[in-house]
């Protein structure tokens, strides 16, 4: 029990178990890449632009899903979209390199990034229904979007293991297996919802009827208006985010004369800040804002302004400090600050619309992903031309702009926005 928040009951941790490691089969299937693109170029002789086409093709699918993925999957069985599309994803991988035909491999993993994109929906979708009080569901969708960070870590853990033994090919066949291993777990396992839920949700849509007639339902101008604010929100915090970890190696390197072992360093305090970021931010949303998003929300990428200004805009030196050290720590602290908007944005925009909640939830991650393409080529010609202080000043304003979108949304809480779910 934290903060007196009733524990969850053993069906709740049951399906929370289930679509939390769910997702971290669906992360093995895709970040092996790296390992056997590797041995691609090494072992295989292949040119290094030709293999990077499957990198291209990932991408351009996975992108492309998302624009549809949404309304398929609100209108459809969840458990079946996750475990189905995980089947899938077991197929493409146990299929990659069983031909020698280029095309037939690029075709297969651009299938495996079309449907590595229904995950997240279909899951979010079931942990909704599963964790219904919106004032303790922060805490919760936070800790499961951890699921990202032990899938990123145990891919580098466990398929270098396997390659020493089963060869190169091992990359693409352990992911098959976990993945087809748990799909059959999903589909004997795994409900869209309790099974008392079509019960009480009707009485509760009664009572609701009977004890707040006057009230009208929130107009569907409005809930669009606040998903627009959601996805320039998650557009500009994502020029921070992709920016400050793509392009860090670089920066350090060029503007403060880092080593790539001190920026690494630094990369790695951002993950470590993001990691309890994500988790703490949904806390502070239900604990200290009754399960309002945006004021936290609104405060942290607020607070991410002054660290970038001081990570790349002051000279750490002159201070006698170490300067590896305290940019490892403003470097968590950024992390810290941004990672948490990340989570509960898609959080937030579901529950905005619960009932188109995917297609809000793409909708929002589709605005997003401009800010991650604009923080690549874009932001290197305006480094070529300005240098790095313009790119932090770029990042500054973005923190800023970012806490101005959820200025408006201060006050919205799931409760209210749900005056539209009829």
């Amino acid at each position: 029990n934290f903060a007196g928040m009733a524990p969850p009951s053993r069906r709740q941790r049951l399906a929370f178990g289930l679509i939390y490691f769910a997702y971290v089969a669906y992360y093995i299937g895709q970040k092996n890449y790296a390992f056997w693109l590797q041995a691609l170029v090494d072992e295989e002789g292949w040119k290094k632009e030709h293999a990077g086409v499957f990198g291209s093709t990932f991408q351009i699918t996975s992108g492309i899903s998302k624009l549809f993925n949404g309304p398929v999957v609100d209108s459809m069985s969840p458990s079946i979209a996750l475990a189905g599309s995980l089947a899938v994803i077991s197929v493409t991988n146990g299929l990659m390199f069983q031909t020698s035909s280029t095309s037939m491999n690029f075709a297969l993993w651009a299938i495996n990034g079309a449907f590595q994109g229904v995950g997240w929906p279909a899951l979010a979708r079931i942990f909704i229904a599963w964790f219904p009080d919106p004032k303790t569901r922060g805490t919760w969708y936070s800790l499961l979007s951890t699921n990202q960070n032990v899938g990123s870590t145990l891919v580098p853990l466990l398929l270098p293991m396997c390659m020493s033994y089963g060869g190169w090919r091992a990359a693409v066949i352990i992911p098959a297996i976990v993945a087809g291993v748990y799909t059959l777990i999903l589909f004997a396992f795994l409900q869209d919802k309790p099974a008392s839920s079509n019960n009480n949700e009707d009485k509760s849509t009664k009572t609701k009827k009977k004890a707040k007639a006057p009230e009208t339902s929130t107009p569907f101008s409005t809930t669009m208006i606040r998903l627009s604010l959601c996805g320039i929100a998650y557009l500009l915090i994502s020029v921070i985010r992709q920016g400050v970890a793509d392009w860090s190696t670089v920066a350090l390197k060029e503007d403060k004369g880092f080593s790539r072992e001190q920026s690494s360093f630094c990369l790695v305090a951002l993950e470590v800040g993001a990691f309890f970021g994500g988790i703490l931010g949904g806390i502070a949303s239900d604990v200290l804002f009754g399960g309002r998003r945006a004021p936290v929300m609104c405060i942290f990428s607020g607070c991410a302004a002054p660290l970038v200004y001081l990570a790349f805009c002051v000279d750490l030196s002159q201070f006698g400090v170490d300067k590896t050290m305290v940019t490892a720590g403003l470097y968590a602290m950024i992390g810290f600050c941004t990672f948490a908007p990340h989570v509960l944005l898609g959080l937030f925009a579901r529950e905005l619309a619960p009932t188109f909640a995917s297609t809000a939830g793409g909708f929002v991650k589709a605005i997003g992903q401009v800010g991650g393409a604009a923080a690549g080529a874009p932001l290197s010609m305006v480094v070529e031309r300005y240098g790095w202080s313009m790119a932090s000043y770029i990042w500054i304003a973005c923190g800023l702009g970012t806490a101005l979108c959820f200025l408006p949304l201060w006050k919205v809480s799931a409760d209210n926005a749900n005056k539209n779910k009829q």
